[in-house]
């Protein structure tokens, strides 16, 4: 009876996001005849060194298709909670929206608000779950919908696929990998939920992983960290907040980097050096093992090879980085 219903009667989806990750999701459930209603972003904001306002990319999105855009500065805002409980909306999509989603919100649509996670739920709940699984080294990563409840990636699960995390895998690789894996997924669940196809499995939270709140500080490099696990970091952390270092008072970004866990060095851990085999070639070295630099940046100047940078900074060469 349900699915007689449902396919007489479009669902009445409200889609919430806001980067530019959340955009393929938008368009993913347009191109599968699920075509919200409406769409919620965050504000617009300041953007780039001249502070300009612009719009969200799923504002921008949105507005491409016709569809209309709510852009509330606090959620728990009555009149927000009312203005979207008058839209009447069956489920409520959230992908990357930006802001805790409260309770009265929670409870409006009768089929619940579902959400994209981009992990094996329960592990790597929270914030950064693309760059904790490479951070960590997973050789297996996946996507989860689920439905919200008032804690963090904690609700039942709807559907999970999973794929492999390769050797070399960056933010940049896996954020496509899990988009590629995303976007059908939940087109395909989100119909077998509307018409109750699907039965909510609880996570098991003693399984429970969470992951890191990064800020700009997070990509400080620590050379006492073996080279395996700076490289982990240089291939999670771009391109933000991004791989640093210190080296005689000049900041320098890692941007690519490759580890070699049997070199051992004489040098002190941090010490930028040259082979004299290998001369064309960055090391720096670990607390086990040596980082091959084969990218970097001087801040304020453009990205350089390994190669230029030698060129251009010998003065660098054999001084210890911080």
């Amino acid at each position: 009876m349900i699915e007689l219903q449902m396919s007489k009667i479009a669902p009445r989806i409200i889609f919430m996001g806001t980067p530019e990750y959340a955009v393929p999701y938008l368009e993913g459930l347009i191109a599968s005849g699920l075509k919200p209603e409406a769409v919620i972003s965050q504000p617009d904001r300041p953007v780039g060194r001249k502070q300009t306002i612009e719009p969200t990319p799923v504002k921008m999105a949105a507005l491409k298709y016709g569809i209309p855009v709510l852009q509330p500065e606090n959620l728990r805002d009555h009149e927000w909670i009312e203005k979207i409980h008058s839209l009447k909306p069956d489920v409520i999509v959230v992908v990357a929206f930006g802001q805790i989603i409260p309770k009265s919100l929670l409870a409006i649509p009768p089929r619940g608000c579902v959400n994209v996670h981009p992990s094996l739920l329960p592990y790597h709940r929270g914030p950064s779950p693309l760059q904790e699984a490479i951070l960590r080294g997973d050789t297996n990563g996946g996507v989860t919908i689920m439905l919200m409840d008032e804690k963090v990636d904690h609700g039942p699960l709807l559907h999970q696929a999973s794929f492999p995390i390769d050797a070399n895998e960056t933010y940049e690789t896996l954020r496509e990998k899990t988009t590629s894996c995303g976007v059908p997924l939940l087109t395909a669940t989100l119909r077998d939920w509307l018409v109750e196809k699907i039965t909510p499995q609880m996570q098991d939270d003693d399984e429970a992983t969470f992951s890191r709140l990064l800020t700009r500080d997070s990509g400080k490099i620590s050379w006492e960290l073996s080279s395996d696990d700076i490289e982990r970091s240089v291939r999670a952390l771009n391109p933000w907040p991004g791989t640093w270092t210190t080296c005689k008072d000049k900041r320098v970004k890692i941007l690519e980097a490759y580890s070699i866990p049997t070199m051992i060095s004489d040098h002190e851990r941090g010490t930028l050096f040259q082979t004299t085999d290998k001369q064309n070639q960055l090391f720096i070295a670990c607390g086990i093992g040596t980082l091959s630099i084969s990218r970097l940046q001087l801040e304020g100047k453009k990205v350089l090879s390994a190669k230029d940078f030698i060129a251009g900074h010998q003065g660098l060469i054999g001084s210890t980085c911080v």
